[in-house]
């Protein structure tokens, strides 16, 4: 049960970041309905990191990348439904942290799964710098820059959503075998 419950946790993290990723997107319209949004989002993201870490095989630097994200995905879920009713600065400042820590997270998670799941290690990578991008998007939102702000905030939570997604993918049986099918033909090119 144990492997088929971390394939579910990686589509719940990949559900959650995604559905952030809409939430964002929807927030730069519609305040309000993008912020309830991305609460549920980051918070469905934190809830599948978590389980991650916890049905990850023995492997302390992924259960570490692991926790430190879902840590970051609760916060900024947190701190979007602060949003909601409290606008000030410091949940801006306070969401650059969590990002930070998401994307050191995301690469720690990348370094444990380098050797072993290949395909993973990419999609956590791909994530830490949506997480980045996310991070700078919400500087500019702090220096005023508000539309650049918006733009980058929002492609940075789609970058994680894509990664995460790559993850869940490199997990699966079935769809996983899609992945390494392609380093099989780079290897039989290469040989050639």
């Amino acid at each position: 049960m144990s492997n088929h419950l971390y394939t579910i946790s990686n589509w719940i993290e990949a559900i959650g970041a995604n559905l952030a990723a809409l939430g964002v997107s929807i927030e730069i319209r519609d305040s309000v309905d993008g912020k309830r949004i991305r609460v549920i989002g980051d918070g469905i993201q934190g809830v599948g990191n978590f389980l991650i870490a916890e049905t990850t095989p023995a492997d302390g630097l992924s259960i570490l990348g692991n926790r430190l994200q879902g840590i970051a995905s609760s916060g900024n879920a947190v701190l979007a439904y602060r949003e909601i009713y409290v606008d000030e600065k410091v949940n801006d400042q306070l969401e650059i942290i969590s990002d930070c820590v998401q994307v050191i997270g995301s690469y720690l998670s990348a370094i444990a799964r380098r050797e072993d799941n290949p395909p993973k290690a990419i999609g956590n990578t791909i994530q830490a710098l949506g997480a980045l991008i996310e991070a700078a998007g919400v500087l500019h939102i702090l220096k005023d820059d508000v539309e650049k702000g918006d733009e980058l905030r929002s492609a940075g939570k789609w970058i994680q959503g894509f990664g995460t997604i790559i993850q869940a993918i490199s997990v699966t049986p079935g769809l996983r075998e899609l992945l390494n099918q392609g380093e099989d033909n780079d290897l039989e090119v290469r040989e050639s």
